[in-house]
């Protein structure tokens, strides 16, 4: 059965994606090492490392450029890192764990390596 993912965006919602944003604005990847343990990052996030698991197991299985990334090392790069930091801000709107992984899956432009090149085009990642 093959489903699309139409996200319907509440007040609250914009709320928490505000939020969300202004914590992981263009500021925080280029701050991050180079590549970067998910223990580590769960602390920079405020979540709990299962999370940060959860979140790359969901990403190695609908987002091929970030498959390709973590088959290189079991540490996180920047790249890694802002899909991760993608997937918490859609989880700010759509809650639910299969609307996150349709809509990953349905978008996967929009978390290629190219397109987080293209965002972080000024910043020497």
């Amino acid at each position: 059965m093959d489903y699309t993912c139409d996200i319907e965006i509440s007040a609250e919602s914009t709320k928490n994606t505000m939020l969300c944003k202004e914590k992981f604005s263009a500021v925080f990847i280029p701050d991050l090492d180079p590549y970067t343990e998910k223990t580590k990052l769960a602390l920079i996030m405020g979540l709990h490392r299962n999370t940060i698991g959860k979140w790359h197991k969901w990403a190695k299985m609908l987002v091929l450029d970030y498959r390709a990334e973590a088959e290189k090392t079991p540490l996180m790069n920047r790249y890694q890192c802002w899909v991760i930091g993608e997937i918490y801000r859609l989880s700010m709107l759509l809650k639910r764990k299969q609307m996150i992984c349709l809509h990953l899956r349905d978008n996967r432009h929009d978390y290629s390596f190219v397109k987080f090149q293209q965002i972080y085009k000024n910043y020497s990642i």
